[in-house]
């Protein structure tokens, strides 16, 4: 931004001043004091005549600026996408974690009903079988549900900028 002012105050014109004072080593002055003399000089410069050079320098600062700018917006857009994104996936996680635990309850009762036909003699050995791989399946389920809870939610806190 500074560098853009910069550029734009190149196009305003420019005053300066000189001025000096001595002594004169050889002879006398009859209108002033003798042995010394005075001067001051003023010059003006205005840019007009630069062949618009200035003012394309003062245009690529702008647009520099600019380009800084989007730049920051960009990366601010791509923070906030990937902080989204994690809560997202970590919500999604943390609801497949109730689904899986509420899947192994309903295995964990099918479980006992095919034990208790068993043990009554209505069913067979293999409807026990498959409710024990139904409740191992539920099981490993809900371990990977939570696993993959607790790593999105380590994103998301990696993705906000929080404490692991």
């Amino acid at each position: 931004m500074r560098f853009s002012r910069a550029q734009h105050q190149q196009l305003l014109p420019t005053i300066s001043g000189l001025g000096t004072v001595g002594i004169t080593p050889v002879g006398s002055s009859v209108y002033f004091t003798p042995d010394w003399y005075g001067a001051a000089g003023v010059n003006v410069g205005i840019p007009i005549f630069e062949g618009f050079k200035f003012h394309a320098q003062a245009a690529e600062a702008d647009l520099r600026a600019k380009a800084s700018d989007e730049q920051s917006r960009a990366l601010i857009n791509r923070i906030v996408r990937d902080v989204r994104t994690a809560w997202l996936r970590a919500n999604t996680a943390q609801q497949k974690v109730s689904v899986t635990a509420e899947l192994l309850q309903e295995a964990n009762t099918a479980l006992d009903l095919a034990d208790t036909r068993y043990r009554l003699g209505l069913s067979s050995i293999v409807e026990l079988s498959q409710a024990q791989l139904q409740q191992t399946q539920a099981q490993i389920a809900e371990a990977n549900a939570r696993f993959d809870y607790e790593a999105d939610l380590a994103a998301l806190r990696f993705q906000s900028g929080s404490q692991p």
